[in-house]
């Protein structure tokens, strides 16, 4: 089993749960702007929903962007902070790598398998961060 996270939505956030390539559902609630405060609430609520235990994954995938800064952000913070606390591996994927969702489990799958796959998910911006600095 694994989760997928999709933070990358304009409006929602995204999690699947999957079994197989063809076998997954998602959940998915309004949030923009919302991530931090909801993320972590879903992912637990999407497990015990389903009576998922964590130690029944054997992996996470995340849509590493490009989406909004913040969201991209705690997405990939928190399924590469959730891989290194249970011990799984993390894929990642550019939302210009996938079409569908159907498309977005098949890929997470494959990367999954993957034996040089990387310890961690990276972000992706398409462009510089929109961040301000105090003024004096």
């Amino acid at each position: 089993m694994i989760l997928i996270i999709n933070t990358c939505l304009t409006d929602r956030l995204e999690v699947i749960l999957a079994k197989s390539a063809d076998d997954w559902f998602s959940e998915a609630i309004r949030g923009e702007r919302q991530e931090a405060k909801k993320l972590l609430k879903m992912i637990e609520k999407i497990l015990k929903k389903n009576k998922i235990k964590q130690s029944a994954l054997t992996g996470i995938g995340i849509v590493t962007g490009p989406g909004g800064f913040t969201s991209v952000r705690i997405g990939v913070a928190v399924a590469n902070a959730l891989a290194y606390g249970w011990q799984l591996r993390v894929a990642g994927l550019k939302t210009s790598e996938f079409q569908s969702n159907q498309e977005l489990v098949k890929m997470v799958f494959s990367k999954l398998k993957q034996r040089r796959l990387t310890k961690i998910a990276k972000p992706f911006y398409d462009q510089k961060p929109n961040i301000t600095t105090a003024k004096p």
